[in-house]
């Protein structure tokens, strides 16, 4: 499993646009398919502001919702992210 720093910070890259929807959120990017998010996958996107670190984006998730591997689940949905050339490291 591919793994980074924990004290990695992201932001979106160029050209990503977001658009409201009813399920979530669409992601849009030049260099991807049109990316639907359902609210919980929203509310980490919402957590990607260039500030915080992966630790911090954890830390709010952790307080918001309760199961396992939360960390193993939100480093997954950010390899994914920056994968698609949506997320890219600050």
């Amino acid at each position: 499993m591919e793994e980074f720093d924990m004290d990695t910070i992201f932001v979106f890259a160029e050209g990503v646009k977001t658009r409201e929807e009813d399920f979530g959120l669409l992601v849009i990017s030049k260099t991807t398919p049109a990316l639907s998010l359902n609210i919980d996958s929203k509310f980490i996107w919402n957590l990607i502001d260039g500030k915080r670190s992966v630790a911090g984006i954890l830390s709010v998730i952790e307080d918001e919702y309760e199961g396992e591997n939360l960390q193993r689940r939100l480093v997954d949905m950010l390899l994914v992210f920056q994968k698609l050339g949506l997320i890219q490291k600050a």
